[in-house]
């Protein structure tokens, strides 16, 4: 069995920009990975027995071949719970959303159609910081949300989607790129109409 999910990898100088928001001091409470490990979830899966890679491969291909490379841009800081002590930090995404949510759109449909479980709740763009420690006592990190989470430019391209293996270890997870799908390239139609 092997834990997987779908992904938009993240450049890493907005993974670093993303990085220097963990006010490390007091983050006892949250778990914060490695700005390394940062990326947009499109679809968890869970375990899944290793012969059926190929069929994940084939979804993961055809809805990246249907759908169009856009750019995407951090956005405003959210977060997922009581805002005294949310479970969920995170930023959302701003820029080409309708190309994400296309994306993640068609991929959803092609992994249901397979027989595999996909999320019933609608699909929100963000990318996850921080998650709340069973044994948190505090609320939420004095400096969350930030006023100002952004100083320079944080449009990134999104040009592939990509099939990740995750391996849980006490040290935390690590992500493993087993496969990635080139997305169709945007015409200049498709800018044109973002502006």
């Amino acid at each position: 069995m092997v834990r997987l999910f779908f992904a938009v990898e993240l450049p890493a100088q907005i993974q670093a920009a993303l990085g220097r928001l963990n006010p490390s001091d007091e983050s006892r409470d949250y778990r914060w990975p490695d700005p390394s490990l940062l990326h947009v979830t499109l679809a968890f899966l869970g375990q899944q027995p290793a012969e059926r890679l190929d069929l994940l491969c084939s979804i993961g291909a055809e809805a990246a071949a249907s759908s169009r490379a856009g750019m995407l841009e951090l956005g405003e800081p959210g977060s997922f719970g009581p805002r005294s002590a949310p479970r969920v930090l995170w930023i959302g995404l701003a820029g080409d959303l309708g190309a994400l949510a296309a994306l993640q759109s068609r991929l959803a449909a092609g992994l249901a159609q397979a027989g595999f479980e996909v999320e019933a709740r609608a699909f929100r763009p963000h990318i996850t910081l921080a998650r709340r420690r069973e044994s948190a006592r505090g609320g939420a990190p004095s400096a969350w949300p930030p006023p100002r989470a952004f100083s320079r430019d944080t449009e990134f391209p999104m040009q592939q989607l990509t099939l990740f293996e995750s391996r849980l270890s006490p040290r935390g997870p690590t992500y493993i790129q087993l496969a990635e799908f080139n997305l169709s390239p945007r015409t200049p139609s498709a800018d044109s109409t973002r502006r």
